[in-house]
């Protein structure tokens, strides 16, 4: 579904990225780890044209999507969550989530606020079956700078759930939680989030990457040191070098 080749990102003399080969198979939960700085969340602003790549070639299911501008690759199917939170905070959980598909439909973002479906028609379904999915319906009219974290976060990927997306990248969709809400979140994303869909997950919590994901991908000064599945990248000692100088376990 994604293929990158040789993927460069330099911001003058620092190589953010340098030389990133990586393949992502329809159906895959591929969690992307490393320390602070290694290039991550560059990686995922390559992918959905926040920044265009130094060298290399970015590639969606067979289409050569290198350096496009971010409104056209989310065309495609491609949808995101982001390490700080995003969302509209004076707009309900509901028009959060409506607002979402404005790049499907004529007149952009005012138009379909203005469009804003009466409760219980189909486009109103819609949004709030997927509002039930992250456990949000009963917050549907709340403001969003009112929710609590964990909350803002499930309504980022219930964003992404609206479009119907291909390929779902989530950046650090734990960040800030306690490890009960970890938890939760890690249900969230193997019930609910992955089945049926192609996810990228970037996330510090080994715990929660480790529970989810089926393949990993470890980063460290904007090179690949490791792929392949959890239990043997963790055990690398590439990746222990990586994050703890060789000793213990990473995070949890």
């Amino acid at each position: 579904m994604l293929a990158l080749s040789g993927v460069e990102k330099r911001f003058g003399a620092l190589a953010a990225l340098d030389g990133i080969d990586l393949a992502v198979e329809i159906g895959d939960v591929l969690g992307i780890v490393g320390p602070n700085g290694s290039g991550k969340t560059t990686l995922l602003n390559i992918v959905t044209g926040v920044y265009p790549p130094t060298a290399g070639r970015v590639a969606f299911q067979d289409t050569d999507i290198t350096g496009w501008a971010g409104h056209r690759i989310a065309r495609l199917g491609i949808a995101r969550t982001f390490q700080n939170i995003r969302l509209f905070p004076t707009m309900t959980v509901f028009d959060n989530v409506w607002a979402a598909q404005h790049g499907r439909v004529s007149g952009g973002l005012f138009g379909l606020l203005r469009s804003r479906p009466a409760a219980g028609c189909g486009d109103a379904r819609r949004v709030d079956e997927v509002l039930e999915q992250v456990g949000l319906l009963g917050d549907r009219e709340v403001l969003a700078k009112h929710l609590p974290l964990p909350a803002r976060r499930r309504l980022e990927i219930a964003r992404t759930l609206a479009v119907d997306a291909r390929l779902l990248l989530l950046d650090e969709p734990a960040g800030g939680m306690t490890p009960a809400e970890t938890a939760d979140m890690a249900r969230l994303i193997h019930e609910v989030v992955a089945p049926g869909r192609t996810c990228v997950v970037i996330e510090h919590k080994m715990a929660l990457i480790a529970g989810v994901c089926s393949r990993l991908c470890v980063l460290d000064f904007g090179r690949k040191i490791a792929e392949g599945p959890p239990d043997r990248v963790l055990a690398d000692p590439r990746v222990r070098q990586a994050y703890l100088g060789g000793e213990g376990e990473p995070d949890a």
